[in-house]
């Protein structure tokens, strides 16, 4: 005997009654489906002939109803399928959007690492070459002082060796002078003796004052000239500080102005992802709105969920 499928399986198991006795009653129980799977008229003829007669009085069903409930049990059946496959596609949609946000936090993340890289290794070179520079102009400067100062030590003993060759020369002129004075008039008298070696005393008094203002004037000119070096070297040295300051200031305009960018990124971040949380949204909606047409039902939407608009 050929088993057919039965198209109304709720209602076999419904309307079949528990009280029938004997062999019709172990083959309807035999026949009804376990969770409304299938139901066999073949077998279980007596107990489907029993469905249909009327138990109290009560008239047998239509077949206009067994239509309309299996519609029904077919349109639940239809919609869990439609609730099962919008489910996977917002688990599809979530899993995605949270690897876009990671990647792109990612790559902010090591764009940002590497431009902090960049700037410390570009203050530390900044810094180095500063300190070179700086260690370079101390040893010239060093130099340049220790030259100075032997040069001021040869002129100092080239000075006093001109000095005493004077000092020789004028007490040589003077003995030669006065000699020749005694000479020409005479020996003098005491009193012009005494008058001569007072005036002697005296002239060799200014000659010492004047080598010491000599000796004053020349180490004051030297010590302008060292100052104007001085004075050259340390605008030098302002000037490169200057240049530094620059190229600092510089580095902390561009580092901001990378760190604004970065704040740039993630807004866009952010906002790419609102954009895409939207359209998954407007993904479902078209979804439902697809698989439930003739129903006419509006989409659900979450508490809280406003439609974004691109800006």
């Amino acid at each position: 005997m050929v088993r057919k499928k039965c198209v109304f399986p709720l209602l076999c198991f419904l309307r079949v009654p528990t009280a029938l006795a004997g062999s019709a009653a172990q083959d309807v129980q035999a026949a009804q489906p376990v969770g409304g799977s299938q139901c066999c008229f073949s077998c279980v003829c007596p107990a489907a002939n029993a469905c249909l007669l009327p138990e109290h009085g009560e008239k047998a069903a239509r077949p206009e109803e067994w239509a309309e409930s299996a519609r029904f049990l077919q349109g639940q059946e239809e919609e869990e399928e439609q609730n099962a496959g919008q489910a996977g596609t917002a688990s599809i949609s979530q899993d995605i959007e949270i690897q876009v946000k990671k990647r792109k936090e990612l790559e902010l993340k090591e764009q940002l690492d590497a431009l902090r890289r960049e700037h410390t290794e570009t203050l530390q070179e900044l810094q180095g070459a500063h300190e070179q520079e700086k260690l370079l102009l101390t040893e010239s400067h060093h130099r340049s002082e220790a030259a100075l100062q032997e040069k001021i030590q040869a002129l100092n003993s080239q000075l006093k060796s001109f000095q005493d060759r004077m000092k020789r020369v004028e007490e040589s002129l003077l003995r030669t002078d006065y000699k020749k004075h005694i000479q020409e008039h005479g020996s003098p008298s005491p009193f012009w003796e005494q008058e001569l070696e007072s005036l002697h005393f005296v002239i060799e008094m200014k000659n010492e004052y004047i080598h010491g203002l000599d000796k004053k004037l020349l180490h004051l000119e030297t010590v302008e000239e060292r100052n104007l070096l001085l004075e050259e070297k340390v605008k030098t040295l302002q000037q490169e500080n200057e240049d530094l300051q620059v190229r600092t200031q510089n580095h902390l305009v561009m580092a901001r102005q990378l760190s604004e960018e970065l704040q740039a990124a993630r807004g866009a971040l952010e906002k790419e992802a609102q954009l895409l949380d939207q359209a998954r949204r407007e993904k479902e909606e078209l979804l439902y709105r697809v698989l439930n047409a003739g129903d006419g039902a509006p989409f659900p939407m979450a508490t809280g969920e406003v439609p974004l608009i691109a800006t």
